[in-house]
């Protein structure tokens, strides 16, 4: 009874928030388990283990309940960088670790109920054209950046379609540092052109272009002539 006392003044709110996040936490299972169309107030209170008249208390109608369980937000101020590659690998990075850390997060559920429900499909243009082509063409110097931000979010959705709700072997299987290692690149020919960092191997001391290493010029038996800048003309040379 004292503790009850003594968080009496901030109970209501806490209880408040924990019922409003675990109706949103069963409103995007239901609506990525049976689609916007086919989902109910009564199926999510159920899911929720909360009456009806709270889901209409705290968000009102299914489709401000659905607008609201699939908004999602990509930092992407943070995630730019002053350099294009980095930028480019953490803009990847964030958008598959986030889908690996949750399959119900409000992008993976707005892109699974987007195949069946119209509605739902526009929700997800009008979001994806605002939170990543416009910001990541602000961020593109490049000619026709609005295309190649777009062409990049298709390609992110790509994977993570096929990695984390297909579940598609070679994908689903593979570590997530070897998916960034094979798909950065191609990001960065599209969004951070001529950004690619040069991995040229410095020749071994005592080597030279097209030598094993270690080995010195004219010592091997059966060199090629020229090979050697130390050899001496022979007579008749």
């Amino acid at each position: 009874m004292t503790g009850s006392r003594t968080q009496a003044g901030a109970e209501p709110e806490r209880k408040g928030e924990r019922t409003r996040r675990r109706i949103m936490q069963a409103a995007r299972r239901k609506f990525a388990e049976v689609g916007y169309e086919r989902a109910t107030i009564r199926a999510i209170a159920a899911e929720a283990g909360v009456d009806k008249a709270s889901v209409i208390q705290y968000f009102g109608t299914k489709q401000e309940l659905f607008r609201e369980a699939v908004r999602w937000h990509v930092p992407i101020e943070e995630l730019t960088t002053p350099d294009p590659a980095r930028t480019v690998d953490n803009y990847l990075r964030a958008m598959l670790s986030s889908w690996a850390a949750d399959p119900d997060s409000p992008m993976a559920v707005l892109l699974r109920t987007s195949m069946t429900s119209e509605e739902a499909a526009e929700l997800l243009r009008r979001h994806v054209t605002k939170e990543t082509v416009e910001r990541v063409a602000a961020n593109v110097d490049a000619p026709d950046a609005r295309l190649r931000a777009a062409l990049s979010g298709a390609m992110m959705f790509g994977i993570a379609t096929q990695r984390y709700l297909l579940r598609m072997p070679d994908l689903a299987e593979a570590d997530l540092d070897d998916v960034l290692r094979l798909a950065a690149p191609l990001f960065r020919t599209l969004i951070a052109p001529g950004s690619e960092p040069e991995r040229r191997a410095e020749p071994e001391r005592g080597s030279e272009p097209g030598k094993e290493p270690g080995k010195e010029p004219g010592k091997e038996p059966g060199s090629e002539p020229g090979t050697d800048p130390e050899a001496v003309p022979g007579p008749g040379s």
